[in-house]
């Protein structure tokens, strides 16, 4: 094990929003040491990446954060996740859990090239698992998957529910629940698997990095761009704040008994199309959109054609298992009534993202909006 006195944790995906939560949150945790596997041509290339990332989370990086985190060159897309024999082996005598975050979360790849990622990588990544395990020192795995695996279900989808013959809306969606399949084949692995629907900014301070899905409707509205939107009234848009969505990756993390999928979504409190409309016209002044039979109206940025379909969703998520996990770990499932404003006035303040603030001063902006 690693010379911190425990076993140290793998974090995968640690340069996407997500990631990068969640390695805040870690270093927070001030436990063991953090390993953070990083796409790069070489080594330095690699810490460069993370301080990036560490530049992106903090204006000043905690002194921890240098002392405890370190960068390992790796891809997804190479045979044993490109690690160096170096690296594996200094790997596979130090780490105790795995983070696998990384993913490829494009809508539009080809099939093929989706599933190199998002299964594929899952796959090389239950490899190293393995190895881990059979050394003695794997505790836990924790993968992060979507509730979108659901696909175009209509009604209830459990979080025991993943093949139940559903089409799906894109490869991301269909890569992403071929990798629970597989998953879900590697029994004899620590696995637990974090489901969240659309993840928007921290439920205080309204900080992210990815102004996509919720957020092109939201600009467009605010721009006075949009006048009518292309959803079903009643359908549900369940999305979730970040760190509700960390705060169960790391309540997984810890707990010893946690297998299967959770899904960390809304569920009973997600908002239909209609009351998010109802609520953003509220908290800006302005009147609320008309819904319109599907298809892209003028007026939405470029790309917006592929978020369409999450405005015409039929299916609510339920999540029993989850709630039980998080709630044996003191955390409350946020009211998204409750934090939508935090994230407009967020994207407000940061002009949709061209001002972008760091993760931790974020909470100074808010602080003084």
């Amino acid at each position: 094990m690693s010379a911190t006195g425990g076993g140290a944790i793998l974090l995968t995906g640690a340069t996407g929003f997500l990631g990068m939560d969640a390695l805040a949150r870690l270093i927070e945790r001030d436990r063991q040491q953090i390993v953070v596997l990083v796409r790069a041509p070489h080594d330095d290339g690699a810490r460069e990446r993370l301080d990036g990332v560490l530049a992106r989370l903090y204006d000043a990086p905690p002194a921890a954060a240098a002392a405890r985190v370190r960068a390992v060159r790796g891809d997804l897309l190479e045979p044993g996740l490109g690690l160096s024999a170096a690296d594996r082996a200094w790997l596979l005598d130090s780490v105790e859990t795995i983070v696998h975050c990384a993913a490829s979360i494009s809508f539009e790849l080809p099939l093929a090239e989706a599933r190199e990622i998002n299964v594929r990588g899952v796959e090389r990544v239950i490899e190293l698992a393995r190895e881990i395990a059979n050394a003695g020192a794997l505790r836990r795995l924790v993968h992060v998957s979507t509730a979108y695996v659901s696909g175009r279900h209509a009604g209830a989808f459990r979080e025991e529910d993943l093949d139940i013959g559903q089409e799906f809306r894109n490869t991301y969606e269909q890569s992403k629940n071929e990798a629970e399949r597989m998953l879900l084949a590697a029994d004899d692995l620590p696995i637990a698997v974090a489901r969240p629907s659309i993840v928007v900014g921290h439920s205080a301070s309204g900080w992210t990095s990815a102004f996509n899905v919720l957020y092109w409707p939201m600009r467009a509205f605010e721009r006075g761009l949009l006048q009518e939107v292309p959803a079903r009234e009643d359908s549900i848009v369940d999305f979730v704040p970040v760190d509700y969505v960390t705060d169960g990756i790391l309540a997984l993390l810890d707990n010893e008994h946690a297998h299967g999928a959770y899904n960390l979504v809304s569920g009973e409190l997600a908002l239909s199309a209609g009351e998010l409309v109802e609520l953003h016209s509220s908290l800006s002044g302005r009147e609320p959109l008309r819904f319109v039979a599907q298809h892209t109206p003028a007026g939405l940025p470029a790309g917006a054609e592929t978020f369409v379909p999450y405005f015409d969703v039929r299916c609510r998520f339920t999540d029993p298992r989850a709630l039980n996990v998080l709630t044996a770990a003191g955390v409350e499932k946020p009211d998204p009534r409750h934090y939508l404003e935090q994230l407009i006035n967020y994207a407000r303040t940061t002009a949709w993202g061209k001002r972008p603030t760091s993760r931790q001063g974020s909470f100074l902006l808010m602080d003084s909006v």
